[in-house]
């Protein structure tokens, strides 16, 4: 059934390059439901003050779901723009958090900043959909568990990324920052 025909019986619209604009007729408002479920879900609806309904169309990401992860320890910049980058390819971000005892396994010493603060600073960043605990570095396991389409990753770990059946997203690495440099500018780290 094609779409245009059923708003052409149902009220009059006018169609633009990214949104509808319907202006029901009296009847047509029993019928909104079943009109509005032949959109997809990726498009945004909303019904104005005077009766019309309002549908703008989402551009279509390359990816669903996308991972990234990482200790977060000094949340940086550089941290900003792999979120940022990540969810501009995709419509569903979810961001895994390094847990306190997997960071004192890797690394030999615990966080500056506990895991639960970490976990509040990332689910407050607005390109972050969902943030799970990072609990070991099994990146397919991830991958499996929740779906994901693709990992988006510094474009630093290029050619050293363990292996995973997604796809890899690569960002550009932000130059001039990194939780290293400024735990050594705030002398954080033993010598």
């Amino acid at each position: 059934m094609d779409i245009l025909k059923v708003l052409n019986n149902l009220c009059t619209f006018q169609h633009e390059e990214d949104r509808i604009i319907i202006q029901p007729n009296k009847n047509t408002l029993e019928h909104l439901e079943l009109l509005l479920n032949h959109f997809s879900s990726d498009d945004k609806w909303e019904i104005k003050e005077d009766g019309s309904i309002v549908i703008t169309h989402r551009k279509r990401k390359k990816y669903n779901r996308v991972y990234t992860s990482g200790c977060y320890d000094l949340f940086h910049y550089g941290h900003l723009n792999i979120f940022q980058k990540s969810k501009e390819q995709c419509n569903y971000l979810i961001v895994g958090v390094s847990t306190d005892d997997l960071i004192l396994k890797e690394k030999g010493r615990l966080p500056v900043i506990p895991f639960e603060e970490r976990v509040k600073i990332i689910e407050s960043i607005k390109y972050v959909d969902e943030v799970i605990p990072q609990v070991n570095k099994n990146k397919q396991e991830v991958v499996d568990n929740y779906n994901i389409d693709a990992i988006s990753v510094g474009d630093d770990w290029k050619g050293r990324y363990p292996k995973v059946t997604c796809d890899m997203i690569y960002i550009p690495y932000t130059k001039s920052v990194s939780s290293t440099i400024l735990k050594d500018t705030l002398n954080l780290t033993k010598k």
